[in-house]
Parts: structure tokens; C-alpha cells; sequence
């Protein structure tokens, strides 16, 4: 009998009784157990859980192994075999460098500097040889597009008429396609939700920055007009044609609008048709691993997350915050996996777009890319000990590669998680309790 080196154990007060909380971050399994469980647990005493009536659920929830097992290895393996897998192809495409918007964090002012702002008919059917001979290899079973920018939905008719000749080609080969986008919403109206839900298009990622005050400082048009009205408008006009993911970035500067902003989506009619989350404000300049500035870093965000999701789920909007195990949480350090720029030229990570110093080639010669050989595919979290000896491996999976790569340690960043699991714990048994 072998205990999970990735379970933990919560003590808790509610109502006036003490409960008693075990969860595993590599099954996610998550209960209430009796005390003299948990104490079998806490004092590693394995002939009790053996004999114990619960015994089968444990096993089930990967809590305890009836025989001796290396779970750092078994993870490792399967990181391995994913990152390396031969019949997924995951693209992230830009139509375009412009954009719309000029918000004043924005990591894309690389883009400045680079060539075509807006990719050329060579380029598209440089992308479309790619996808055509990527289907028409036996191995390859599924295809996820990924559009962003710039805004991508300043090239509707490209964007569109591309994805439209992708989807035959996935007909003509038998490969599962799915589309999803990043947008400002700005651009999205409702017969363009219709075209792209058509299209076969599952979800457009949308950011809103807090209240219209705050978001109106921060999102702003070219000609420095404010565009939350605009949004909150097209997201209503749109959320049940496609499904609708609205990131909303934090840091010091808006933190204190959420209230505000939470409250009046709360009162929104169409808050049961979209989700919501938080995130950081990231400052790509810095790495995007640390506190810079106005920019929280991860250690700082874990304290006030809980309490963003907690007044989102008092006004009625959805959320999902629950761990879950990703043996590949970066896309970036897979190998079938690449970000296309307008001009062609490829790169691995989002992050990067824009900077010629982390091109990996040019989707006319895309035989000779060098990605699957350079610092991408050679960083794992295995290889560093502060990750192999940490409990919530299983949750961040090493986190983002760039960011370890840009950070002042080369180390990888850790994620919100190791700073607030038994919170977010407790926060996710007080919502199945009500």
C-alpha cells in the first residue's frame, strides 16, 4: 500500500462541526472523509487505510496504490508522449498585426517593427498547403485553428473564406477541425456570430478590463475612444450563436473597479450565456514572470483571486476555477504545435509574436523549421528539482516555458496554485455545500 505524494489534506470548521477534506492533484479526486481517515492519512498509517471500508474509492481517486508506483515517472512518461504526438496538429494563426485597439499593455508592439501588417494571398495558400498536406498524412486525426492577432476580425473575409476551404479539407481527409478565435468584440456583430458559427467556429475569447471606467482608460480605439458599450453590446447580440469566454485582466490599477464591473455583468441578461474569468495583466517587457510596475505576479494574485470568483458566483455569472491535471499545460513545448504571423514566419509561443529572435522558419519552406529541436523541446519541468518535488506539479505542468526562459533564474515561474490550494479548495466545497 503506497500513499499519494500528491494528495492534500484539509482541516475544516463549518457550522460548528469540523470536516475533513482530501483531494489528489493528479485524479483531481476531491471528498469529505471520517476523522479516523484523515488521521490514517496525516500519521502514513497504510495498514488502516488497507483494511479501511473505503479502501475501493480511495484507489479509484489514485489517493492510495495497492502496490508501489513512481508517480513522478508514470506523469513524466505521459508528458512526454503528448508533447510528441504525432496525430494533433495545433495551429495559431494571425490574419493580421493591426489592430483596432491600443491598449497601452499590449504585447504585440513588436509587431511594429514587422514586416506585412496583414498577411498577403501567398501567405494563405502557403497556410493552406500546410494544412493540406498536414491532413493528407495518415497519422493526423484532429486539428485545432486558433485565430488571433492583431484583430483577426479586421480580416473577416480572409479569416472566413480560409476556414471554409480548411473545413473541406477536413472532410476530404477525415481529420476533426475546430476553430476558436481571440477578439477584442469590438468587430462582432450578429451576422457575423452566424457566419462564424457556420463555419464551425466553438468559442471567441473577448476581454473586458473591469468597469466601463477603468476598461475605457485601458481598451481604447486608435483614436482613443472608449469601447466597453460597444463590447458588452456585441456579446449580448452574440452569446447564443457562439459560446463567449470573457477574460477580464487584473492589476493594480483596475483591481479596485470589480466590484463595480462584477456587479453589472451580474445584472446583465445574457450572464447565464457567457463564462468569466481573471487573469493577471502580464508585462511581457519583464518576461511576464514577475511583478512589474502596476502587474501583479503570481504569488500576489492568489490572494485576491478567490475573492473575484467568490462575488462573480454571488451575482449569478459562471465561472470554473477547480484545478485540473495537465500533463501539457504549455502549448508551446508540443510538437506539432506553431504560431503564424501574417508575414509567414512562424514562432512557438504566442509571447513571442512579432520578435525576430524567436523565429523557427517561414510557412513557405515549413520542412526546415528548427523548432522541434531547440530550447521548445528541450524544457521540461522534470528536469528541474523544485519541480519534481512539488505537490501541485500535476496542476501547472512547469507553466510557461517563455516565462521561464525570460525569468531572472531561468527557473520555471510557479503558478497560482502552490501559493493558495487549500483556499481554492476550501472555496470549491463551500460552493457543492450550498
Amino acid at each position: 500500500m503506497q500513499i499519494s505524494f500528491y494528495n492534500e489534506y484539509l482541516n475544516l470548521e463549518q457550522d460548528g462541526r469540523e470536516i475533513y477534506l482530501i483531494y489528489n492533484s493528479l485524479s483531481n479526486g476531491f471528498g469529505e472523509i471520517q476523522k479516523e481517515l484523515y488521521n490514517a492519512f496525516i500519521t502514513n498509517d497504510v495498514s488502516y487505510l488497507a483494511k479501511c471500508e473505503e479502501i475501493d474509492h480511495l484507489i479509484r481517486g489514485q489517493f492510495v496504490y495497492q502496490e508501489p508506483i513512481n508517480e513522478l515517472e508514470q506523469m513524466e512518461q505521459r508528458f512526454t508522449a503528448i508533447r510528441n504526438q504525432e496525430d494533433r496538429l495545433s495551429l495559431t494563426i494571425l490574419p493580421t498585426f493591426n489592430c483596432n485597439f491600443r491598449c497601452y499593455y499590449c504585447y504585440e508592439k513588436l509587431t511594429e517593427k514587422s514586416g506585412n501588417r496583414a498577411f498577403t494571398d501567398k501567405i494563405q495558400k502557403d497556410i493552406l498547403l500546410y494544412v493540406q498536406q498536414s491532413m493528407e498524412a495518415s497519422h493526423l486525426k484532429h486539428v485545432s485553428v486558433n485565430w488571433t492577432g492583431g484583430e483577426p476580425l479586421l480580416e473577416f473575409k480572409k479569416v472566413t473564406a480560409m476556414m471554409e476551404k480548411m473545413n473541406e479539407l477536413a472532410i476530404e481527409n477525415q481529420v476533426e477541425i475546430v476553430h476558436n478565435m481571440v477578439s477584442n468584440g469590438y468587430l462582432l456583430t450578429r451576422k457575423r456570430a452566424q457566419v462564424l458559427k457556420d463555419l464551425g467556429l466553438r468559442k471567441i475569447q473577448i476581454t473586458l478590463d473591469g468597469s466601463q471606467k477603468s476598461h475605457d482608460q485601458r481598451r481604447v480605439l486608435a483614436n482613443q475612444q472608449g469601447t466597453f458599450d460597444q463590447i458588452i453590446n456585441n456579446i449580448r447580440d452574440s452569446c447564443d450563436l457562439i459560446h463567449i469566454t470573457v477574460r477580464s485582466n487584473v492589476d493594480h490599477s483596475n483591481v479596485e473597479s470589480f466590484d463595480e464591473y462584477i456587479e453589472y455583468l451580474g445584472k446583465q441578461d445574457f450572464k447565464h450565456k457567457m463564462d468569466i474569468y481573471f487573469s493577471p495583466t502580464t508585462d511581457y517587457d519583464t518576461g511576464g514572470c514577475s511583478s512589474s510596475g502596476g502587474c501583479f505576479a503570481n504569488k500576489e494574485f492568489s490572494r485576491i483571486i478567490l475573492g473575484l470568483y467568490s462575488k462573480a458566483l454571488k451575482n449569478g455569472l459562471h465561472i470554473s476555477y477547480y484545478p485540473k491535471y495537465e500533463p501539457v499545460i504549455c502549448a508551446a513545448i508540443s510538437k506539432n504545435t506553431m504560431v503564424i504571423q501574417p508575414d509567414g514566419w512562424i514562432q512557438k509561443c504566442w509571447d513571442t509574436v512579432g520578435n525576430p529572435n524567436h523565429v523557427i522558419g517561414h510557412i513557405s519552406d515549413f520542412t526546415n523549421t528548427k523548432g522541434d529541436d531547440g530550447k521548445w523541446m528541450g524544457f521540461s519541468p522534470y528536469t528541474v528539482p523544485k519541480c519534481r518535488n512539488c505537490s501541485v506539479l500535476p496542476l501547472c505542468g512547469g507553466g510557461c516555458a517563455q516565462q521561464s526562459f525570460e525569468s531572472a533564474d531561468k527557473q520555471p515561474i510557479c503558478c497560482e496554485y502552490k501559493y493558495n490550494l487549500k483556499e481554492m479548495l476550501e472555496f470549491n466545497f463551500q460552493q457543492l455545500s450550498m
